[in-house]
């Protein structure tokens, strides 16, 4: 591995005309001032399979290496911060900047370097199959099927043919939809590739972006938008940024540009965005969940205000077979949960006595009381034939939960449950949350700037999805929860509240709501703890799953969490079986 290593870190240096520029193999998103990193050779084979001296490897490392000397030498970098800021008010605009980048530095430096064409085709041809299969089994959405055609135009590609062409890409799988909208965009995805500065690249990835939103169908968009990877931009780079107005900065500093960049940077009077090393070397690190606890207030925009009502969606029926490869992922803890949950039931159905009365049979734990007058002093026996409890299942749809598919963790271990429930006959309802928009996006419409300062504001309207209601039978509209998707913000302690005013109108004494969530809240995390905590006063037990991130813990007395779906049935028993068999604390009014 090391001698490949020296054999990339030569061609590197040869490309980018510097003998200082050093490889490694590392976290490809961390590029440093003097260090080129990328992927590590076993990741690559776990990848491509084969051995580390096949061709098509060897050639996979060269166009990766290429790519980023490719990014070095344009002055890509600093664009990509200010693609990020604006990617917080318009979700989508990185990626589109991205995979024009990527067309227009590949197109530069195979201009200079007609050779290194091929290694860039190695390189994307994997990721570019996945996507065909992705497509295949109706999972790649529009906005994705666009982004992979602005790069295969832009990179002098066509995509919808089926090559025979030595080294060609087969493209006919894309949608006539999106090939009819490529030709339109035609001339500004070449200009944006042959642009000769990011800032003319920058210029026509706005305009690109402006015509994906106004064209693509806002069901499709917003529904392919949630499942981006947000690229994170240190909190104090992004202070400095809108502070300085970003939207105004220049090109990359000296050090990162090219002697032309540097020239054209010499006659700009624009005032550039300052970081530091460290920060430019963690743009495009995807983060962990933000969590923040510091008692500060929390406020509601006036125009975010919505009554309950408003506030629901019924998602649309989902593929059939595709819920059914959920069911099937995890029908063994499917019924370990559904027979342990048969046990509990079971085991309330012995005598049992309960309630204060003034007849029935003597609780002589209590007969103390009738010295202060009080005669309740009797309870009753019980004779339940099912679990007197209901439940809400709220899902988190927020935009973190993107990050490493977790979405596609929380739709499985919601399934899991809601089948569980069903086959014990538990009445429940299923609700996913989030909001109607960019909480960014909406608070520099309503002039709220920098929109980091307003964090504890909320400026769009909550939505709640119900993809089962109580009175809905499961069997009938189960497929919806295949719609199940990463979506914008949260505010968790809103959404508990909301899940709470449905199930206190329910008849069953016991009442649980499970949420499950990456546990990141919007804005202070003080007021959802305080949420949960009163919810308990009231008599509602509050269950939290925290997908793959363990910020539940901090939240919710009772927890688990869940790096696998197999994890999921015996810690949840051991929860519900220690709450539901012991007596319910008394409610309070909220």
């Amino acid at each position: 591995m090391e001698r490949r290593r020296n054999r990339l870190e030569v061609l590197a240096q040869v490309t980018a005309h510097n003998y200082d520029l050093a490889l490694c193999y590392g976290e490809v998103s961390k590029q440093q001032k003097q260090t080129i990193q990328i992927e590590d050779p076993e990741r690559t084979l776990e990848r491509l399979g084969g051995d580390l001296n096949d061709e098509r490897v060897l050639r996979y490392q060269k166009g990766m290496t290429l790519i980023e000397v490719a990014h070095r030498l344009e002055g890509s970098l600093r664009w990509g911060l200010r693609a990020a800021v604006a990617s917080r008010e318009r979700p989508g605009m990185f990626q589109i900047w991205h995979v024009l980048e990527d067309a227009r530095c590949e197109t530069r430096l195979g201009a200079s370097l007609p050779g290194t064409r091929k290694n860039f085709r190695e390189f994307i041809r994997p990721a570019l199959e996945e996507a065909e299969r992705l497509h295949a089994m109706g999972e790649l959405s529009l906005f994705f099927q666009v982004q992979w055609g602005l790069y295969l135009v832009g990179a002098g590609h066509e995509p919808g043919m089926r090559t025979t062409k030595p080294g060609g890409f087969k493209t006919d799988w894309f949608d006539p939809l999106v090939l009819d909208f490529l030709d339109d965009l035609s001339p500004a995805i070449k200009r944006a590739a042959r642009a000769e500065s990011p800032r003319e690249a920058y210029a026509a990835a706005e305009e690109i972006y402006a015509a994906i939103r106004e064209h693509l169908p806002d069901e499709l968009l917003s529904q392919a938008l949630q499942e981006l990877e947000i690229p994170e931009v240190p909190e104090e780079a992004l202070e400095r940024a809108e502070e300085q107005d970003a939207s105004d900065a220049g090109e990359d500093t000296e050090e990162l540009f090219s002697a032309e960049a540097r020239e054209e940077d010499a006659d700009s009077e624009e005032e550039p965005v300052e970081l530091t090393a460290e920060e430019l070397a963690a743009l495009g690190h995807w983060a962990s969940p933000w969590f923040e606890r510091e008692g500060h207030s929390k406020d509601v925009h006036p125009s975010a205000v919505r009554a309950d009502e408003g506030t629901i969606f019924i998602p649309p029926e989902g593929k059939a077979e595709e819920y059914q490869a959920v069911v099937d992922n995890a029908s063994s803890q499917i019924k370990v949960l559904a027979w342990r949950l048969t046990q509990i039931i079971e085991e309330r159905k012995y005598t049992r006595y309960s309630g204060s009365f003034r007849s029935g049979k003597l609780n002589m734990a209590k007969l103390w009381k009738q010295r202060l007058g009080k005669y309740h002093l009797f309870h009753r026996r019980e004779d339940p034939e099912r679990l007197d409890i209901s439940f809400t299942l709220l899902v988190d749809e927020s935009g973190s939960m993107n990050r490493e598919s977790k979405y596609l963790a929380a739709r499985e271990a919601t399934v899991f449950f809601a089948e569980v429930l069903d086959r014990v006959e538990v009445p429940f309802e299923v609700i996913g949350y989030s909001t109607e928009s960019s909480e960014a996006a909406m608070a520099a419409a309503l002039g709220h700037v920098p929109a980091f300062k307003y964090r504890h504001i909320r400026h769009s309207p909550l939505q709640h999805r119900i993809y089962k209601a109580f009175d809905e039978p499961f069997q009938n509209i189960k497929n919806r929860l295949v719609n199940i998707y990463p979506r914008f913000n949260n505010w968790d302690e809103e959404h508990l509240q909301f899940a709470y005013r449905r199930l206190i109108q329910r008849p069953e004494a016991e009442k649980v709501i499970i949420i499950t969530s990456d546990g990141q809240p919007n804005g202070d995390a003080t007021h959802l703890i305080e949420t949960v905590h009163r919810l308990g006063k009231l008599g509602v037990r509050v269950v939290g799953v925290g997908v793959v991130d363990p910020f539940v813990e901090q939240i919710y007395p009772n927890f688990i969490v869940v790096q696998h779906l197999d994890q999921l049935a015996e810690e949840l028993v051991a929860i519900l079986r220690r709450e539901l068999l012991k007596g319910g604390e008394e409610a309070v009014a909220w």
